[in-house]
Order: structure tokens, then C-alpha cells, then sequence
């Protein structure tokens, strides 16, 4: 992963475990903890902080699929008095 910007050092408290996991899969990987640990915060910051600007960056893999008559039933709102009198829990 290479960087297009300026790195700025910080400083991180972490669990002592946390870190030497960290260090143990960098040594497995002959790589750095921090580069680990800076891929992680990128990756963080990708999936969370970026705002959607199009709709081709929208994942729409948590859709919903409809069995066959299911918007036939959800269209038709006489279901929804059975809830309301408490005839149907969920």
C-alpha cells in the first residue's frame, strides 16, 4: 500500500497484547508493526470515513431479495392490523 500524502508521526497507547501481535505477524511478514498498523487505520478510514458521492459507491450487497408474492403482501396493509392488535408477535 504506498501513501499519496505527507506522513505524520503519532504516538498510540494500545494493550500490550494488541502490539505484540501487531510485531509477531510484521516478523511473519517481514514487515514493520507500523506499516501494519498504518494499513489498519487506512483501511478503517476508507470503509468509514468516506462520504458516498455516487451511487456506484454505494455496497449494495446487503440488498434484500423478495420471495415471489412478497411485495403483494407488503402492499396490501390489512397485515398490518394484526400487529397492531397484538394478534402476530414477533
Amino acid at each position: 500500500m504506498s501513501y499519496p500524502y505527507n506522513l505524520k508521526p503519532v504516538t498510540l497507547y494500545v494493550g500490550v497484547q494488541l502490539y505484540e501481535d501487531y510485531q509477531f505477524q510484521a516478523q511473519k511478514q517481514g514487515r514493520k508493526a507500523s506499516e501494519l498498523i498504518r494499513n489498519a487505520m487506512q483501511d478503517y478510514a476508507d470503509l468509514h470515513f468516506k462520504t458516498k458521492k455516487s451511487l456506484k459507491d454505494i455496497d449494495f450487497s446487503r440488498t434484500v431479495s423478495l420471495r415471489p408474492g412478497a411485495s403483494d403482501f407488503l402492499s396490501d396493509d390489512s397485515w398490518k392490523e394484526d400487529f397492531i392488535s397484538g394478534r402476530i408477535k414477533l
